[in-house]
Order: structure tokens, then C-alpha cells, then sequence
């Protein structure tokens, strides 16, 4: 038996009634004719011009990624630095009230005269006399004397000095307006000052933006959360400060402004050295869009002042109604990419075209001389390789060639392309390589293969993409012969694939590869007649186009 396996071993193939030289045309063509060399230099150049404009394209994005991002950068930091300026502006003008606030003259007078407003609310005072008290009291020139100068010291428009029920202890100046309602209340609730929204103060020749701040008086004793005995409210003028803060320094590029925005309730405004302008969008919609910072820096998006497009970004300021709006003008920060843009182009565009030019004739000949040796390599070791494995498996024997040949008359009767044909010819050789690795004594076994025997002999198409996987090839081999037993219905391996995820030239060396096994002898079974194979085939597994084009072939 032995001796009869062998001689069957080395019997040669079945001849393939293809013409080869149909195929090895695929990867080398020999000569290049003239218009077939000028439509090559044509494509080439074609090529060069579109991976220029390509890669200018992508090196324009890359710049003007890098331009968006350093201006965000740079709107960002400027914000940042305007809005502690500004923060501490405005802890400045919340500290201004203390000679009066931290004055025990003016606590004490407070605190006695909230307690005759209201008896029954009366704040303790703790380690002060009543005759202190008394005192105290008959002091009120003194302490109207001491307002007026804490008005004129810091140059303010007016103060009061308030009861919680809203009785005026002391005033000096003028008060442009009236408190908003509850404003004393809410300070007097929370112990803690506020910063009003600024208002317009003047006359329509003489306007100017005035900020009212309002700071707590405690009762002697507690510390400055402690009882709210009296509310001082001041306005200053600070039209002419926010216009020095805000003013452009030499450090600020062209079209580069900072804008302090404020909210009235959801009304937002813009701050003006003498004026306000209301904005047509909420406070909270200009927050939700600009106050988070980030990525939203890197968005173009029209001015809150003028509609034109910028990079903006807002930064509330702590403790106040108050936020810094900066802006770059989006035609200022990109106004060099009208310069970089064409330059790029050009020169990527022409360099990209003289080194075609240069590799044109070099590849040209080099591709003829790689094509005849690959060629010449690829044929010798897909005749080494299937005489290994049809030495191994006599029932193998002819089978390689049966299915090359099968598959290049189905792929020609399917409307296969010459380099999809030239695929299942090779593909048809190389497919069983993996069986190599597969113990002879399972693949000659009469029997019925156990399942760890089934799953076993099914890697081999794994093992054959792990032996050929270092090996190039001009075609898709690799894939084809990856695929070729995935079934149509999911029922197949490895990956269980269906339908249109595999590819079509693996459909059809697996149906041929189905049907040359099923007509053939093998060591467990006998052949099965055509029409056997065919109707098994027909249940589903295998399209059916391909499955009509075999039963014409063999008709």
C-alpha cells in the first residue's frame, strides 16, 4: 500500500488547458509600447499634480490648525489677564467702604439706632457701656463730617448709610438712582456685600457709568459675619476707569479688543466709557457659547459688538455682574494664510512633479526586470509547494490543477476580470499549503473525523496565511484564499462571514474547491456524482450564480 501511495504521489498533476502566459501578462507586460508609455507619463503626472494639491492641502490644515489653535491661545490668555485685573479692580472698589464698615464709631451708632427702629430685633452689643453708647449718639456731626469725607476721598458720586427697614441714617452726595428692590435686604439676609450692575448717571451732555457697592455693618463684638445692623451703598463713577483697563496696550495685535460685559437679570449689556448697549441675546445663551473656554476659543462666530467674525471667549469676573469679553478678529488672526496658501500649493505641486518626472523612467525599467523574477519565483514555489502537499495526501493528487482550472472557466463565464482569473489560478495552487501542518495520519484516516480532528484539519487555510503571509504578491491571494471557505449562508470558517462581506473571487474558489473535493474520492468517502455535488451545493452555501456557471461548465 505503501509503495502504491507513493508511486501516486509523484504521478504529475492533471494538465491545466489554460494558457499561463494569459496570467504572467498580469504582472509583467513585457516592452511598453509608446502610447501606452505616454498614457503611463500622463496618469503619473496627473497623479503628481493631485498628491501635490493633496499634500499643499493637508499642509495648509496643518497651518491653519496650528494658527487657530495659537490665536485661541492667545484670546484665552488675554482674558485671563484682563479678568484678574479687573477682579482686582473690583475687590479694590468693595474695599473702599472699610474706614467705614471697620469703624467702631459708626458700629456703634448703627447698631443703637437699629435697635430704636425695632426693640423687638435689637442686636447685643458685647464689652460696650451705655454711656459709650450715649456718647456715641451725640456724635452724628462728627460721623456726617466723616461720610462727607470718605465721599470726597474717593471721589464718589454719593453714600448712604442704611437701616435694614430702609431708613437713611447717614447720605452724603448724590445718589444717582434709586436701590434696586431688596438689594439692602439680600445683604443684610446673606452678611456679605454685593456689586450692583453699573447704570448711567448725568446728563445726556455730561454721561458718565456708575457702579453701586453695597458692603454690611455688623454690631460690635461679632466678627464680620456676624448681625447686619446697617447697610453702606456708595456709587462711584468708573466709565473712565473701565476705559483705561480695557484700552489696548502695545503688547495687543491689530483687531485684537477686550469689552466688559454685564448681566440685568438675564439682560446682557456691553459697558461703555459712557454708555450701554444692550446685546439681542440672553446672558445665559452668551455663557452657554462663550464662557467655557477650550475648544470653543477655536471657533469662528460673529461679534457680540459688530456681527463680524471672530475668536472670542468670556471670563466672568468673582463676586460681581461682570465679565471680560476678548476678541480677536478672525480676519486679522488668519489674514496670512492669503499669503502662505499659494506658495504652498506652487511649490508642493511642482516639487511633487519633477520627482515623478525623475522616477518616471527608472520605475518604468525597474518594474519589467522585478515582474520577470517575481514571476519566475512565484511559479517555482507554487509548483514546489503543491507537489509537498499532493505528496502528502494522495487523494490530492490533480486536485490543485482540477480547481485552477475550474475556477478560471467559472471566474471567465462571471464576467472575471484577466487579474481576478490570474488570482484564482494562483490562489487555486496555493490553497492547501497550510496542509503541510496537518498530521498525515488525520488526512489519510477512512473514518469520520472526530471534531477536534474536523476543527484541526479546517486551520489549515489559517496555517496556509501564516506560511504565506511574508511572501508578496502583485494580486490578492492572500485575501482570496483567507475567505474561500466562508459560505454564503454564515455557515463557514473562520470568521463565519456572509453574503457580501466575502469577497467574490473567494466565492468562487470556494464553490470550485467544494466541487472538485465532492466529485473526487477521498480517503473516507467515494466520489460523489455531479449531480450530487451540485444539489448539495444549491442548499444555500454557495451563490447560486456560481453554482450555475460550475453546472455549465461541466454540462
Amino acid at each position: 500500500m505503501a509503495n502504491k501511495n507513493k508511486n501516486i504521489a509523484k504521478a504529475p498533476s492533471a494538465p491545466l488547458h489554460v494558457n499561463p502566459a494569459e496570467f504572467q501578462g498580469v504582472a509583467y507586460r513585457g516592452a511598453v509600447p509608446l502610447r501606452a508609455f505616454m498614457g503611463w507619463v500622463s496618469l503619473i503626472i496627473i497623479s503628481a499634480v493631485i498628491i501635490g494639491v493633496l499634500s499643499a492641502t493637508v499642509l495648509v490644515s496643518q497651518r491653519l490648525g496650528q494658527l487657530v489653535n495659537d490665536t485661541a491661545a492667545r484670546v484665552e490668555l488675554q482674558a485671563q489677564g484682563r479678568a484678574a485685573t479687573l477682579t482686582e479692580w473690583a475687590a479694590g472698589s468693595a474695599n473702599m467702604g472699610k474706614t467705614i464698615e471697620r469703624a467702631e464709631i459708626v458700629r456703634i451708632f448703627a447698631t443703637e439706632s437699629a435697635r430704636l427702629a425695632s426693640p423687638a430685633n435689637a442686636p447685643q452689643m458685647e464689652g460696650v457701656s451705655p454711656d459709650m453708647i450715649a456718647a456715641v449718639m451725640q456724635q452724628k456731626p462728627y460721623m456726617q463730617q466723616l461720610f462727607d469725607e470718605f465721599v470726597t476721598r474717593n471721589g464718589l458720586n454719593g453714600a448712604q448709610l442704611i437701616l435694614p427697614n430702609g431708613d437713611v441714617l447717614l447720605a452724603a452726595g448724590t445718589m444717582p438712582r434709586k436701590l434696586p428692590a431688596n438689594a439692602v435686604q439680600d445683604v443684610v439676609r446673606q452678611s456679605n456685600g454685593l456689586i450692583l450692575p453699573v447704570n448711567i448717571t448725568g446728563e445726556s451732555t455730561n454721561t458718565d457709568v456708575a457702579m453701586d457697592v453695597l458692603r454690611p455693618i455688623t454690631t460690635i463684638g461679632a466678627d464680620e459675619k456676624g448681625a447686619v445692623v446697617a447697610v453702606l451703598w456708595y456709587n462711584l463713577p468708573v466709565g473712565e476707569k473701565i476705559a483705561g483697563l480695557l484700552s489696548a496696550t502695545q503688547l495687543d495685535r491689530e483687531g485684537e479688543r477686550t469689552a466688559l460685559v454685564q448681566h440685568v437679570g438675564e439682560q446682557a449689556q456691553v459697558v461703555g466709557r459712557n454708555a450701554l448697549a444692550n446685546l439681542p441675546d440672553s446672558y445665559s445663551e452668551i455663557l452657554s457659547r462663550l464662557a467655557m473656554g477650550g475648544d470653543t476659543v477655536r471657533v469662528v462666530q460673529p461679534s457680540l459688538v459688530d456681527s463680524l467674525p471672530v475668536f472670542a471667549t468670556l471670563r466672568q469676573i468673582p463676586g460681581t455682574p461682570f465679565a471680560v469679553l476678548q476678541e480677536y478678529s478672525a480676519k486679522s488672526a488668519l489674514g496670512i494664510m492669503e499669503y502662505y496658501k499659494p506658495g504652498i500649493y506652487l511649490i508642493t505641486t511642482l516639487g511633487m512633479i519633477v520627482v515623478a518626472a525623475l522616477m518616471l523612467a527608472l520605475t518604468l525599467h525597474l518594474m519589467g526586470q522585478r515582474n520577470r523574477t517575481r514571476v519566475k519565483l512565484l511559479g517555482q514555489t507554487m509548483e514546489a509547494l503543491v507537489r509537498v502537499v499532493e505528496a502528502r495526501d494522495p487523494f490530492l493528487s490533480g486536485h490543485h490543477a482540477k480547481v485552477a482550472r475550474l475556477a478560471v472557466q467559472v471566474g471567465n463565464r462571471t464576467g472575471l476580470g484577466v487579474g481576478e482569473r490570474a488570482t484564482l489560478y494562483y490562489a487555486a495552487q496555493l490553497a492547501s499549503v497550510g496542509r503541510m501542518l496537518v498530521p498525515q495520519a488525520m488526512m489519510a484516516k477512512k473514518g469520520k473525523l472526530t471534531e477536534a480532528e474536523r476543527q484541526a484539519l479546517e486551520d489549515h487555510i489559517n496555517q496556509a496565511v501564516a506560511v504565506l503571509g511574508d511572501i508578496e504578491f502583485d494580486l490578492p491571494i492572500m485575501p482570496v484564499i483567507s475567505q474561500m471557505y466562508e459560505r454564503e449562508d454564515g455557515s463557514g470558517h473562520p470568521l463565519g462571514l456572509k453574503a457580501e462581506k466575502i469577497n467574490r473571487m473567494a466565492k468562487v474558489l470556494g464553490a470550485c474547491d467544494a466541487y472538485v473535493a465532492m466529485t473526487s474520492d477521498r480517503a473516507h468517502r467515494k466520489a460523489l456524482t455531479k449531480s450530487e455535488a451540485l444539489k448539495i451545493m444549491s442548499g444555500g452555501a454557495f451563490s447560486p450564480d456560481i453554482t450555475a456557471a460550475i453546472k455549465s461548465e461541466k454540462a
